[in-house]
């Protein structure tokens, strides 16, 4: 059975506006715990690469010594 982004919105119409409100609060921190991970996953493989030796540091200018030409 294919759920609808439609249909899932009609059900949730069918709720009282304080059934509306939990489902929008759970939403909303699920979008939050996601991107949490994704944010964890992009530093733990920012670590890995600094322990591989793949990264570099220093000012701006010591990564970027000749700003690229204005277009």
């Amino acid at each position: 059975m294919t759920t609808t982004i439609d249909s899932i919105l009609d059900d949730i119409a069918q709720l009282s506006i304080e059934d509306q409100e939990m489902v929008r609060e759970i939403v909303h921190k699920r979008i939050i715990e996601k991107k949490r991970d994704g944010i964890h996953a992009a530093f733990l493989t920012a670590m890995e690469e600094r322990t591989q030796g793949k990264t570099k540091s220093g000012t701006v200018d010591d990564l970027f010594p000749d700003p690229p030409p204005p277009r």
